[in-house]
């Protein structure tokens, strides 16, 4: 069944100057203005913030004051939104990614796995690991700015099989955003300090959408209900898919990459249902077959 969301992820860097405790109340005071014209112009159902957005200030997530701000954005603009700071936790530093609900209840928490070295000088600590946070749209995971270059969370996060995956951040990592989205066959939805794009990308590593200079926010709807799979045993049945169905599945294929996704626009049948009926092999089943093959052959 179609799960459709909207998403902005919104590009924005905190003051230079002065301290980290004075900061705060100037960023509390952008964001209030910041996410009302992005909730105005884009309806989202799901905001996406940049990584520590207070700078190095840290606070209790949930309880600290950026929370409770961003908690009653979520709740006037009747939408999911993150808390990307430094959490103080326990007597611990993390950098967190935090989401909160359209009540602006805490949904969960991911802390970053991998900090990069000036942030163990400032004493903060690594996360355990990825996370699925619950969502009414399903699972949902996250990575913070410099997790984006280590494949071992990537891996970490497989099993997990999020169909959306939020990044926050500092930098923007450039291709390596396609790759993790076409490799964990995941949306991608990234936002970064000005000067590069926030961007929305979709499980075949196709950037939907991106932040400019006019506007500060990338923004897309995007529907959670979909399958990967290859072309290779697939791409014959798509005539049949189209002449049952019509528009109520979509087919979408990138080109280059060999790959298609399968999108259930329906309310009356997932896509896993559509992949099912016709006997579909999903991209991760078709290599895992062809490794099978290759042993068989040799």
């Amino acid at each position: 069944m179609s799960n459709y969301i909207n998403i902005t992820c919104i590009s924005y860097s905190p003051p230079s100057e002065g301290g980290d405790e004075e900061v705060v109340p100037k960023v509390h005071k952008d964001l209030k203005e910041l996410v009302g014209r992005c909730a105005e112009a884009t309806r989202p159902d799901l905001i996406v913030l940049p990584e520590t957005i207070c700078r190095n200030y840290a606070e209790p997530v949930p309880g600290g004051p950026t929370t409770r701000l961003l908690a009653g954005l979520a709740r006037k603009h009747n939408c999911l939104i993150t808390v990307p700071v430094r959490q103080r936790a326990k007597g611990k530093i993390y950098n967190v990614l935090g989401l909160l609900d359209r009540r602006g209840k805490l949904a969960g928490v991911y802390r970053k796995y991998i900090p990069v070295f000036p942030e163990f000088d400032k004493g903060t600590c690594s996360g355990a690991g990825p996370v699925a946070i619950p969502t009414e749209y399903g699972p949902i995971g996250c990575a913070i700015c410099f997790d984006l270059n280590f494949s071992e969370l990537r891996e970490l996060y497989k099993p997990l099989a999020p169909k959306l995956l939020l990044f926050s951040s500092m930098y923007h990592g450039g291709l390596v955003q396609n790759w993790w989205a076409l490799d964990l066959r995941s949306f991608f939805a990234g936002a970064v300090y000005r000067g590069a794009p926030c961007t929305i990308i979709d499980p075949q590593g196709t950037t939907l959408a991106e932040s400019n200079n006019y506007v500060p926010w990338a923004a897309a709807r995007v529907n959670l209900d979909f399958e990967v799979i290859h072309l290779d045993k697939n791409g014959t049945h798509y005539g049949k898919i189209h002449h049952k169905y019509g528009d109520e599945v979509r087919l979408v294929t990138a080109g280059k990459v060999g790959t298609s996704v399968l999108y259930s626009e329906s309310p009356k049948r997932s896509a896993a249902e559509v992949v099912a009926e016709f006997g579909l092999v999903r991209l991760d089943d078709y290599f895992k077959w062809s490794r099978q093959l290759r042993v068989e052959h040799l």
